[in-house]
């Protein structure tokens, strides 16, 4: 993912999740937090035990986060800013000190992919259990008020690919399947971006049958995806493997001789332990692994057959 498509999902979750949106700029967003966001993303678990049982108003949290990696500036800053008046710090959950207003506490951040909040996000969405079902509108004008415009259902999933060893890298594939016929389509939901959606069934509208159902669509796009995978390059997984042989050979030329040079039985048996907790170390450290994860999914029902 882009600075551009990080952006573009942040944006739609703190949309989604009613953020108070208090600064937009280019690359850069300034947000308090809902409760339902800042449940999910501040680790603040005693803190919404005490709100939810005493009926306190609740103090979200505020961030500025700026959308891409820059190295001069990463890292957390936190910046103070003064809250234009009374009424507004009141209603962020901060009240005024003395005779002038209380200093709203801005948590700055570079979200980019591979941050941790961004991967933190990540996992609201998916615990959230987040699967939408929309609808495409028809275009104004065009509609067939004496018809019935057919619509076939897709099952549009974001996948993650995580390549791991001593290094990762991370993929990400927006795939869909024609619940009428089982056709896959790669750049699904990046053809969804220019098309204006919405969670109510349109007028003249009928949906065609399902040949598929969900499950069995899931697993076609599964296994299409890990046949893509299997076709691409594992030169790095090799590299990998060469280095974990590496370095169990330098551990074990350390570790073997000590053994070896061992008195006692329970010396040798402590080296011997220690020389296996190592070797377990290294070997997850290093071992080449590619996992898929489901990050989010939904139904989109479209005109026309497919």
């Amino acid at each position: 993912m882009n600075a551009r498509q990080v952006e573009k999902f942040v944006m739609s979750y703190l949309e989604a999740t009613g953020c108070d949106i208090i600064e937009k700029a280019k690359g850069s967003v300034t947000v308090r937090l809902s409760p339902e966001a800042d449940k999910r993303l501040t680790n603040r678990p005693y803190y919404w035990g005490f709100v939810e049982r005493t009926g306190t108003p609740p103090e979200t949290l505020t961030f500025g986060w700026q959308f891409g990696r820059d190295d001069d500036e990463a890292g957390e800053v936190e910046k103070e800013q003064t809250a234009p008046d009374p009424q507004e710090a009141a209603a962020s959950g901060l009240s005024p000190l003395g005779f002038g207003v209380a200093p709203v506490r801005v948590l700055r951040e570079d979200l980019y992919f591979g941050s941790g909040r961004l991967a933190q996000i990540f996992g609201a969405v998916r615990d959230g259990g987040r699967c939408v079902a929309m609808f495409e509108e028809p275009p104004r004008g065009r509609a067939d008020r004496l018809g019935s415009n057919p619509y076939t259902a897709w099952l549009g999933v974001n996948f993650k690919v995580d390549y791991e060893c001593d290094m990762k890298r991370e993929e990400m594939y927006g795939w869909g399947i024609s619940l009428a016929t089982g056709y896959i389509e790669e750049r699904f939901l990046e053809g969804l971006r220019g098309r204006k959606l919405t969670p109510k069934l349109p007028s003249n509208v009928h949906l065609l049958p399902n040949g598929l159902s969900l499950k069995k669509a899931m697993s076609q796009l599964e296994q299409a995806l890990e046949r893509k995978l299997k076709s691409g390059d594992f030169s790095w997984a090799a590299e990998a493997e060469d280095r974990r042989q590496d370095e169990l050979r330098r551990i074990r030329s350390y570790y073997d001789p000590m053994i070896g040079r061992a008195v006692t039985d329970e010396e040798k048996e402590n080296l011997s332990q220690r020389l296996a907790q190592r070797e377990s170390e290294i070997d997850w450290q290093y071992r080449p692994r590619v996992t898929l994860s489901v990050m989010n999914c939904g139904l989109f029902h479209l005109p026309g057959i497919h």
